[in-house]
């Protein structure tokens, strides 16, 4: 299968579709708290919460001047919504799900933010719609088919001295081969051509200008579930496939399985959950 932009798209539009059907799949689809994002375990309290990123990405934001923060990838706007109410500024969210990118939008007016806030569906491939002194992306540039074109183009819309953040997932640099097939599977359902190590990101980042600030590895703070724990939850979701699809849920049902294939590979150590910080020179 070939992942195109639109595809993804898609694939997180129906992700919305079935969280609002299904209460259940609520608890890890970021209604809650506006966002997707992994949980980890907050090393001070204990609690294990899709909100624990911040702590780690909040030591990096820039302080010597208001903040012109760019979402890449923003979900339902999470994270643009913590920081404007936390640090303040002026914040921008993109998304290409239109569905996301509703439901922002509305946040956005129903708090009475819109004039600090903005939302645009648009592809972080495209010409974005401003300047920043602070671009972040959590767990979306995963999805680019061209790391190189992608770091370049947000690297142009930084300011001088401006930082760009990105956590996500990424594979080490020579997996089993076994490991390796499971990569490759992972990557087709969730709709990840690639799939960057951290060392192709930085890469990409130094060919775009940018030096590199900070690497920190939070794979620690994930709770993957054991082997046979697995092996249980991908038989069952693997019964429940042909009538997803049925029903017009086959990209769900893939985010499902690549969840647990996610899941197998972060607790072999061949996937890592990396957060890197650049800065433009």
């Amino acid at each position: 299968m070939t992942t195109t932009a639109s595809d993804v798209a898609l694939y997180y539009d129906e992700l919305h579709r079935w969280t609002e059907r299904d209460q259940g799949f609520q608890t890890f689809s970021g209604f809650g708290h506006d966002s997707i994002h992994r949980f980890l375990i907050d090393a001070d309290s204990g609690a294990f919460s899709p909100l624990t990123i911040y702590k780690h990405v909040d030591r990096h934001l820039p302080t010597h001047e208001p903040l012109r923060g760019l979402d890449a990838g923003c979900g339902y706007g999470g994270t643009a919504f913590r920081y404007l109410e936390t640090h303040g500024g002026r914040w921008t969210g993109i998304t290409i799900s239109q569905q996301q990118w509703r439901c922002a939008t509305a946040i956005a007016q129903a708090r009475g933010v819109a004039g600090a806030i903005d939302f645009h569906l648009a592809s972080y491939d495209a010409p974005l719609p401003g300047r920043y002194n602070v671009i972040v992306g959590i767990e979306s540039l995963i999805h680019t088919a061209d790391p190189m074109a992608t770091v370049g183009n947000l690297a142009a819309a930084l300011d001088p001295g401006g930082r760009l953040i990105v956590v996500d997932d990424m594979p080490v640099e020579a997996p089993t081969p076994p490991d390796a097939a499971l990569l490759a599977e992972f990557r087709r359902a969730w709709r990840c051509p690639v799939a960057p190590t951290a060392a192709a990101w930085s890469a990409a980042a130094t060919a775009a200008g940018l030096s590199p600030i900070a690497e920190h590895d939070l794979s620690h703070l994930l709770k993957p579930r054991a082997e046979p724990d697995l092996d249980a939850a991908l038989e069952h979701l693997t019964s429940l496939r042909a009538e997803k699809t049925r029903q017009g849920f086959g990209r769900l049902s893939d985010a499902e399985i690549g969840g647990l294939h996610l899941e197998r590979l972060t607790r072999r150590g061949s996937m890592r959950y990396v957060m890197l910080v650049f800065e433009r020179d």
